[in-house]
């Protein structure tokens, strides 16, 4: 005979619930940055809607703001890095372009550069 006591049977629960999560709760495109993700805004200082990913996009012309009509594709101004990796963008589809990196944690509009000409982003474990 087993004996199953509540607590038991809670702690069963919570490692089952916990082992079918994505990285840190994250939900990609959804309109927040969670822990995990990138996200790229289309206004300055991180504010106002965000494109939030968690994978790489190599094109960011299929993509839209979540919950808007504005295309995500050469429309950033700003961005923030909840994840622990590297986040590099590109002008160009398909990882093309001129290149920049953005570290782990980093929050800030995009250089000049690159305000409103981002179309595709990736993450590695290095930078620049």
């Amino acid at each position: 005979m087993h004996l199953i006591t509540w607590s038991g049977v809670a702690a069963v629960a919570l490692a089952t619930a916990l082992t079918g999560m994505t990285p840190a709760g994250a939900a990609p495109k959804d309109g927040f940055v969670d822990v995990g993700e990138f996200g790229l805004y289309y206004a300055q200082g991180s504010t106002g809607t965000v494109l939030d990913l968690l994978v790489d996009d190599s094109d960011f012309s299929n993509d839209n703001f979540p919950g808007t009509t504005v295309g995500a594709n050469n429309n950033t101004a700003s961005y923030r890095n909840r994840d622990t990796f590297w986040w590099h963008v590109y002008t160009g589809a398909g990882y093309t372009g001129s290149h920049g990196c953005l570290a782990a944690g980093y929050v800030g509009n995009a250089s000049p550069a690159f305000h409103n000409t981002i179309t595709s982003a990736e993450y590695q474990s290095f930078g620049c």
